[in-house]
């Protein structure tokens, strides 16, 4: 999140700048814009197959798509000399600002660069089960009381499908998973976390996962 908000800073600062001494780059705005196009259509591709439950492989590979379409409009916010581009890209960059700006003084904005920043957000660990299954820890959300757990299986290309999400285990600081049983008829996890909830350490988990076969 700290890195996030650093590089949302940033680039808002350069856009200011650009803004400001009336910058003019007409070939640099023209491979920004690009840029921007190009990771947006990369977003609702993205964003289209998790509807199907359906991630792309590498653990950055959703947040550098999403942080290059997040800044590049930034930066083409201070580029952009025609009107349509400047209110296109501003549909994003200004309320940014806003908020920004907002967050210096009071805590709530914080909120809404947590939501923004939440799709972009890799998972915090990813362990092997088997050749086919892996299962990653995320963060769990505000609502969460731990961490959550998704069980993915490498299918098309370059395709994982997410196969379960367990949201019930009120754990934190999850550090190593060991798959004890991965078969049909029994399904349970070794989990060790850093020991500041109620739970053993480790703890065995036993999700109920239908149409995992």
């Amino acid at each position: 999140m700290t890195t996030f908000l650093a590089l949302l800073t940033i680039f808002l600062g350069i856009s200011l700048v650009l803004i400001l001494t009336k910058s003019d780059f007409p070939k640099l705005e023209k491979v920004i814009k690009r840029i921007s196009f190009y990771s947006l259509i990369g977003i609702l591709i993205c964003s289209l197959l998790l509807v199907f439950d359906l991630r792309v492989k590498g653990k950055y590979t959703i947040t550098i798509i999403g942080l290059t379409f997040l800044l590049s409009t930034i930066l083409l916010f201070g580029l952009a000399k025609k009107l349509q581009t400047k209110i296109v890209s501003g549909v994003l960059t200004i309320p940014i600002t806003i908020f920004g700006v907002l967050s210096l003084v009071w805590e709530m904005p914080i909120i809404f660069f947590y939501l923004l920043a939440m799709p972009f957000h890799p998972p915090k660990e990813k362990f092997e089960i088997d050749k086919k299954h892996n299962i990653e820890v995320r963060n769990g959300g505000f609502m969460a009381c731990g961490e959550s757990l998704f069980i993915t299986e490498s299918t098309i290309f370059i395709l994982d499908k997410t196969k379960h999400v367990g949201n019930n285990l009120c754990a934190t600081g999850i550090n190593k998973i060991e798959a004890l049983h991965f078969e049909e008829n029994k399904i349970e996890f070794l989990i060790h976390h850093d020991g500041k909830t109620e739970f053993e350490n480790p703890y065995t988990y036993q999700p109920e996962i239908k149409n995992m076969w």
